[in-house]
């Protein structure tokens, strides 16, 4: 691995979702925290819900919560690297599509006023997302715990009406095998003894519920669990064939139609949820057949990094430790001289993004 974290100076990386938070220095290959809420008792007593997630701030700029994060992420670079100080490093943040100004003046003044940071930058996840495959240009489909997203990216700007959203993800899918394992364990009672042959005839009839392989799947508290293949197949089956292809299909068709033919042949994956068996080849079968009745001749192409589980954090360290980056943040000066408020100035708004 590589890492700049000797380097005084060097900037560090936040990516905070609603089921981890991940932090680390720019120009590393990964971060080197990685912060689940389950496995932290303060934030599970009194943030998650029994779907270990975070109530992530949303409109209502609840930056008490993301303070605790934040704080909870320093004081785990200082176990990595002891010698370094927010007053020297600079701050890469990642932002959803839809934080409203507000959340971010208030981010910017606790970052600059309570932890005293030399520089700050946010940037939307899908465009770092994006940077991390290489690309420039590309449709990034996000799906992590909570939230799934499809966002249009051309030269690096995010085509505003092209971003489509469904508040649910991963969680979801957790409460439909949960559900699915609910109805497993329930018993009849009967109040009679089956025959050899009344079972045998049983047997064969739901053959399916005696014989299902089984598949180990590891719960976000670390414990490991056998299931059915045919409940992951049925909780899955519906996102990976149905939701995601016509989110794609929507967020392509609602772009500039000279970037379309492009942008089928780069659909890029990020977030755990895309983590899914199989949910690649599902994507693209179903957009063959979506494309194929309207337009003929399109390349489709899904690309799925490794490495997805952190796209937009590695993004986020590929630009924060290029050097052309330098300068286009917003120091610690501009901010006493301008207040909040010039986080909008050096920071483009992704609401602010270009239109097809």
């Amino acid at each position: 691995m590589s890492s700049c974290s000797d380097d005084e100076g060097a900037t560090i990386v936040f990516d905070i979702g609603s089921h981890c938070a991940r932090a680390g220095f720019a120009g590393d290959d990964e971060p080197s925290v990685n912060i689940k809420y389950v496995d932290c008792p303060e934030f599970k007593e009194k943030y998650c819900n029994q779907r270990y997630k975070l109530y992530y701030p949303d409109d209502k700029c609840d930056i008490d919560v993301l303070d605790e994060v934040i704080s909870k992420c320093i004081g785990s670079i200082s176990n990595y690297a002891e010698d370094y100080s927010l007053k020297d490093n600079g701050i890469l943040l990642t932002e959803n599509f839809h934080d409203c100004p507000s959340k971010r003046e208030k981010l910017a003044e606790l970052l600059f006023e309570k932890y005293e940071v030399a520089s700050l930058y946010m940037a939307p996840s899908p465009v770092l997302s994006l940077y991390s495959s290489g690309r420039g240009s590309g449709i990034v489909v996000e799906s992590g715990n909570s939230v799934t997203q499809t966002a249009v990216i051309y030269e690096g700007f995010m085509f505003a009406n092209s971003v489509l959203r469904k508040d649910g993800a991963g969680d979801d899918i957790t409460d439909n095998l949960r559900n699915y394992c609910k109805m497993d364990c329930r018993k009849e009672k009967v109040n009679y003894i089956f025959s050899d042959s009344d079972y045998v005839h049983i047997k064969e009839k739901y053959s399916s519920c005696f014989e299902a392989p089984t598949t180990k799947v590891e719960l976000p508290d670390g414990t490991t669990h056998s299931i059915k293949s045919t409940y992951l197949s049925d909780c899955t089956e519906y996102f990976s064939t149905e939701t995601l292809p016509n989110m794609v299909y929507k967020s392509i068709m609602a772009s500039n139609i000279h970037t379309r033919k492009h942008l089928f042949s780069s659909i890029i994956l990020s977030g755990g949820n895309t983590k899914i068996n199989g949910l690649p080849e599902k994507l693209r079968n179903r957009l063959d057949e979506i494309v194929g009745k309207r337009h003929k001749g399109l390349n489709i192409k899904v690309v799925a990094p490794p490495e997805r589980l952190y796209s937009p954090w590695i993004g986020g360290s590929i630009i924060g430790s290029l050097s052309c980056f330098m300068g286009k943040d917003l120091s610690r000066e501009m901010y006493q001289e301008c207040g909040p408020k010039a986080i909008h100035e050096r920071c483009i708004n992704p609401a602010d993004s270009i239109q097809s």
